[in-house]
């Protein structure tokens, strides 16, 4: 009996843990939202709307994208935008149009997109310039076979107000050299866990930025969808 309750107990502990990364992911596939766009660079992609007519975002709220007519947001994108592509949920994905003003992420119908190619090896030229995301700037330049990085970011901006933030913006930076691997390439200032790690990602004309959360103050990340200036 003991050894048939110690299988019960080891089988219920593996269901639970089991159960729980599987709401763990999808609680994960099931956000759209702008800031936690950049965080799964592995399903990245790019298309094209295709179609008549306004196509808009859906909110990135409890139940959405599965209930259309209460999931609907204000913003909307046109036939011949090029949206980045992620994460899919039924015949929804998750999509963001990067814009001047930074950008907006959201749910969009699958079927009004039209999936575009993605260079998978850009040459290092690609690469180099300055990239901004708002206030948040990283800095490629070429050095021979490699990039050399220099990146700035702050929270909640670089000027907040007083009343915001009393003693200024919280900083962050980083620096390295590195080789990309594809369309991929990674810096880190050490090897430890809180060493601050970054990886970059060129899809099209956009980098889709991600960082370990080691890279400076208080709620300082990288993360997000820099366009070059």
């Amino acid at each position: 009996m003991e050894t048939v309750a110690r299988f019960a107990l080891i089988a219920a502990l593996m269901w639970i843990g089991s159960s729980a990364i599987a709401a763990e992911n999808q609680s994960k596939n099931l956000s759209c939202a702008n800031g936690d766009f950049a965080s799964d660079q592995a399903t990245l992609g790019l298309a094209k709307v295709i179609g008549q007519g306004h196509l808009n975002f859906m909110l990135d709220a409890d139940g959405c994208p599965s209930k259309p007519a209460s999931c609907a947001g204000w913003g909307y994108v046109l036939p011949g935008d090029v949206l980045i592509t992620s994460n899919t949920h039924g015949t929804h994905v998750c999509a963001f149009y990067p814009n001047s003003k930074g950008g907006t992420a959201g749910w969009v119908e699958q079927a009004r997109l039209s999936p575009l190619p993605v260079d998978k090896n850009p040459p290092l030229r690609a690469w180099a310039g300055l990239w901004k995301d708002g206030d948040d700037t990283i800095r490629l330049s070429l050095q021979t076979d490699h990039l050399v990085a220099e990146g700035h970011a702050f929270w909640p901006s670089a000027n907040p107000s007083a009343d915001v933030a009393p003693g200024g913006p919280n900083v962050g930076d980083f620096n390295g050299q590195s080789k990309p691997n594809g369309n991929v390439v990674a810096f880190s200032e050490g090897d430890a866990d809180y060493s601050c790690h970054v990886t970059l990602r060129l899809i099209g004309d956009v980098l889709v930025v991600s960082d370990n959360t080691n890279c400076g103050g208080m709620n300082v990340r990288f993360d997000g969808v820099y366009r070059r200036r």
